[in-house]
């Protein structure tokens, strides 16, 4: 009777150990993703915990204190200065060298820079001479007696004087409207025509041509 008992508990747990062994792989494989946790595994907490991986704290400067939040901001930019020399700043006139001692003709004040709004450096008077060395677009470079160097307007002198001759060119030129090279182009005259010579200024002829035209041509077209 024993025996018996015996071998039916004994059939019972094999029965019961059968089934748990064909369930367990059904059972796991009725969990799905989304019954799993996210994190299966929990930090520590407190001040034994380390420090996530990428967490700031983690990163130690080579001289193993924590990096500094200062944000460092580069230099200002320096301004370029404005100010430029007044020397630079201040053009030379462009002038056209020439020779004569030319008669004043009225009182008229002699200038710095040939520029009305330049300081006047003396005054011209009536009937006496000044030396003229060269001329710029609107005036004429004098030498006074000082030795300094001034500029007037060629109405206050005798610019021209007059002439009554004929000449053969010996090169082409421009006939101007006065007697420097800024004056506008009126005409042109060609080697080995004659032209009559009415004046003389400065570096240059006044020629009146055979249509009543005057203007002025280089003295170097006649050489």
């Amino acid at each position: 009777m024993m025996v018996h008992r015996s071998f039916r508990s004994g059939a019972l747990i094999a029965a019961v150990a059968a089934t748990l062994a064909l369930s367990a792989p059904a059972f796991a494989a009725g969990i799905g993703e989304e019954d799993v946790p996210s994190t299966s595994i929990v930090p520590a907490e407190g001040p034994s915990a380390g420090a996530p991986v990428n967490s700031p704290s983690s990163v130690t400067s080579p001289s193993g204190s924590a990096p500094s939040s200062k944000v460092l901001m580069p230099p200002p930019k320096r301004a370029p200065s404005h100010h430029a020399s007044s020397k630079s700043s201040i053009r030379e006139p462009e002038i056209e060298p020439a020779q004569a001692r030319l008669k004043v003709l009225q009182d008229s004040p002699v200038y710095s820079a040939p520029a009305k709004s330049s300081k006047h450096i003396e005054q011209l008077t009536r009937d006496k001479f000044i030396e003229v060395t060269g001329s710029t677009h609107y005036y004429l470079q004098v030498r006074l007696k000082s030795g300094q160097t001034g500029y007037i307007d060629p109405s206050a002198v005798e610019l021209g004087k007059p002439a009554d001759k004929v000449f053969v060119l010996t090169h082409d030129a421009a006939v101007l409207e006065k007697p420097n090279r800024w004056g506008k182009k009126l005409a042109e005259v060609h080697q080995g025509h004659n032209v009559h010579v009415v004046g003389v200024a400065l570096n240059y002829m006044q020629i009146r041509m055979k249509n009543g035209l005057e203007g002025y041509i280089p003295t170097t077209a006649l050489e």
